[in-house]
Parts: structure tokens; sequence; C-alpha cells
């Protein structure tokens, strides 16, 4: 998924996603989960990078969404 950071205008791939907080009893809202880790062109995003996408809830929840399995 190509994603530009606000510091800069360079556009990166974020990619390789990972959760926590996941509980299936809250879907459809999921309001604990957050993003525990991710990639950044390839490398681990930094925590600042982290909060910066969590920070944007729709693109986070849309991944979210497309990540879990739903039983």
């Amino acid at each position: 998924m190509k994603y530009t950071f606000d510091n800069t205008d360079k556009e990166v791939t974020i990619s390789d996603f990972k959760f926590a907080g996941v509980m299936h009893w809250d879907y459809p809202d999921y309001a604990d989960a957050f993003l525990d880790s991710a990639k950044v062109d390839g490398r681990e995003a930094t925590d600042a990078e982290l909060d910066e996408i969590q920070e944007d809830s729709d693109l986070v929840y849309s991944i979210l969404m497309d990540d879990i399995t739903l039983y």
C-alpha cells in the first residue's frame, strides 16, 4: 500500500501489518485494536511512523478488516 507521511513528500510502501488488541467479541468496532508493527519500504516502521499511521483511523480500520480472519 502506498502512503505519504506528513513530514515528507516521498511516497513509501507500507506492508506486513501486525495488529494487537483485536478482540473478536468487539466486532465490528475493534475499539482496542491498534497497529503493533508494519514495514516501510521493507524495513521495520519506527514508533513515530506507526503513531502517524494509527492516527488515520479509517485507514487502519480498512487494513484491519482486510487482514482479519472472521470465524
